[in-house]
């Protein structure tokens, strides 16, 4: 059955929300017409963005088709002859559909509508996944990592560091680039700001990058750099990332919220407004269907405007309740409430 979905047709849509309505609905028909060819490439499109996680999707909806696609391949692999072409091209299709757990299970937290229970589940299903094709369990490890800094869960982060850098790696393993961007988030986020600094060097020298590398790595890296007083160096930083983010794609937009945030950490209101005047509308656009993304926006914006802090503390109180801590309420209140004196 040749397939219906024209990928054309959705990226003309106006923002990101229809396009996820829009692929959910022909994604819905495709399953009551068995039309498996075209509920593939919706799912394989929802999930990539060339080389990286399609950042315009929820993360509930991209896991939905990456679940879909693995079962889809995995039947595909197991109903083909030995050594025919169908069994080539469904195993091919199966590692690509394990490759990219990796790109999603460790942000699964972004989506406040995700359960812990929902996220477990998710992760366990990797785990199982890489265990039955007998994977190394280094990725699962790190996905939880990464789960436990979006969720603000220290203890829990500094297991699952000691178990990812404990286990072999394996042709699944990230490149070296990907790996010292989760090193500095680890570290960043524990505190270690002087090993940030540390492992930030090749990255910012130019000697390792990737698709989301140095893009992702600004954020820890600026704020170590701000967490050791060194604001010169944190401002060159941000100019830096700035111009890269500018003349990237729209995956790498909601950084520009961040970057926001920190040009007012340093007293660049001017910076702060430039950057909301150039970047705020299409930054809505490109985070509607982002719980994590659009928090960072209200942040970037609070300052400005009332109803942005509110609606702000009322997502951040939504995250705190789904992680059972108050992670990232006890941010807002260090960047907005006033100190108290005695």
């Amino acid at each position: 059955m040749t397939s219906k979905f024209s990928p054309k047709t959705i990226q003309q849509l106006d923002d990101n929300l229809e396009r996820e309505h829009a692929t959910i609905d022909i994604f819905n028909q495709a399953m009551e017409d068995n039309d498996a060819d075209t509920a593939r490439e919706v799912c394989e499109f929802v999930i990539n963005d060339d080389e990286t996680r399609n950042s315009g999707y929820s993360r509930g909806w991209q896991f939905h088709c990456l679940k879909w696609l693995t079962a889809h391949y995995i039947v595909r692999w197991q109903n083909s002859p030995d050594d025919s072409e169908e069994e080539t091209i469904a195993l091919d299709g199966l590692m690509e559909s394990l490759w990219k757990h990796k790109w999603l299970i460790g942000s699964l937290p972004c989506d406040v509508s995700l359960s812990q229970d929902d996220i477990k589940e998710a992760t366990d299903s990797m785990s199982t996944l890489y265990k039955d094709f007998e994977l190394s369990q280094a990725m699962v490890y790190k996905a939880r990592l990464e789960q436990n800094i979006y969720m603000g869960n220290v203890a829990d982060a500094k297991k699952n560091f000691a178990k990812w850098q404990s286990e072999e790696k394996d042709n699944m393993s990230d490149c070296d680039a990907c790996e010292q961007n989760t090193l500095i988030a680890y570290y960043n986020f524990i505190g270690d700001h002087k090993k940030v600094e540390q492992l930030a060097k090749p990255i910012l020298s130019g000697k390792l990058t990737c698709s989301e590398v140095p893009h992702t790595t600004y954020p820890p890296v600026i704020n170590s750099m701000i967490q050791l007083g060194k604001l010169d160096e944190a401002q060159e930083i941000l100019n830096d990332a700035i111009e890269l983010i500018r003349e990237s794609s729209e995956h790498f937009l909601w950084l520009m919220s961040l970057m926001i945030q920190f040009a007012m950490r340093l007293n660049n209101q001017d910076l702060a407004l430039e950057l909301l005047d150039e970047f705020s509308n299409n930054i809505v656009k490109s985070i509607k269907n982002n719980h994590f993304e659009y928090l960072q926006y209200l942040i970037a914006v609070a300052p400005f405007n009332d109803e942005a802090l509110i609606a702000a503390r009322g997502l951040a109180k939504n995250f705190d309740d789904r992680n059972g801590n108050r992670h990232y309420q006890n941010q807002l209140d260090f960047l907005f409430t006033p100190p108290t004196l005695h």
